[in-house]
């Protein structure tokens, strides 16, 4: 009976039941929940991470109630995700591959920088995007999720083109539907590592929460096609989460946290080959650097 009632707990925190959030269209292998359970079995606090679930509720978001997701998710072809994609985030499973993550993503973003923030996540969206330059005309944002930073950067930018990249169509349903509105946006499915972009015609990329989700081979080749990718002299704003930040969000999952406590982001772009690196943080959780390529 005790083992029935530990396993309960780990696999429904704030009473939510984590197996019923795994979809049937990108069906989660079993180690998923294996994952998802020894993290919330981990003995460390997890105050912050049922902090952020019990406010998720009082959030202003979007209604996607009325995504047909069968049809919409019909428009996309067969994407090859790679291993390392392909990890239970946050402790949702299938992660970014389910409708769950999705549908939850403006809610927990809202959540969780409801502390840091007094505009929450959209204000930090718009804070990083001032740091875009003002001149550029072609900016693109590197795993964009549901736009929300792409989103920030066409407001601040009408004359600008604003493609968002992202590898899950899940998301990219989503944030078609929160911001579709924005005719400068454009929301186009692929990764951050090969982005098919033609070389040297990028005027600013933008990464924002990212690279903690990806091991570290693949953010120095992340880097490596960011500099392909720029003009001379273009602007590379690349924003994270603090080491501490990340690790006291325990009972959410992070595949690659480890990899991130040791990670120097101002050694991996001095290495990468950019120059002018200079820090501009907007809030306390996050750090933000400023970086360029050599012109």
């Amino acid at each position: 009976m005790t083992e029935s009632k530990d396993q309960n707990d780990r696999t429904r925190p704030g009473g939510i039941d984590m197996r019923e959030l795994a979809g049937d269209r990108f069906p989660p292998p079993a180690w998923h929940f294996e994952k998802i359970e020894k993290e919330m079995a981990s003995p460390e606090p997890k105050d912050r991470m049922m902090g952020v679930i019990s406010r998720m509720g009082d959030q202003r978001v979007p209604d996607l109630s009325g995504i047909d997701w069968d049809a919409e998710l019909a428009r996309f072809g067969n994407l090859d995700f790679p291993s390392y994609y392909r990890q239970p985030f946050h402790s949702v499973p299938g992660g970014y591959l389910s409708e769950a993550a999705a549908v939850g993503d403006r809610g927990a973003m809202e959540a969780i920088y409801e502390e840091v923030h007094p505009r929450r996540s959209l204000g930090i969206r718009e804070e990083i995007a001032l740091l875009v330059p003002e001149e550029a005309r072609f900016v693109v944002d590197l795993g964009g999720g549901t736009g929300d930073a792409g989103a920030a950067i066409a407001r601040r930018l009408p004359e600008a083109r604003v493609r968002s990249i992202e590898a899950s169509p899940f998301m990219l349903i989503a944030g078609a539907h929160q911001n579709g509105q924005h005719e400068n946006l454009e929301l186009v499915q692929g990764f951050a590592e090969e982005t098919g972009l033609e070389a040297a015609s990028v005027d600013a990329v933008l990464i924002t929460l990212v690279f903690h989700e990806c091991p570290d081979k693949i953010k120095h080749t992340i880097l490596a096609e960011v500099l392909r990718v720029l003009r001379p002299g273009g602007t590379l704003v690349l924003s994270d989460t603090l080491k501490d930040e990340l690790h006291s969000f325990r009972g959410f999952y992070e595949p690659y946290k480890q990899e991130w406590m040791d990670f120097d982001p101002e050694a991996a772009l001095a290495a990468a080959g950019f120059e002018g690196i200079e820090d501009r943080s907007v809030v306390s959780s996050l750090w933000t650097l400023i970086a360029r390529r050599p012109g």
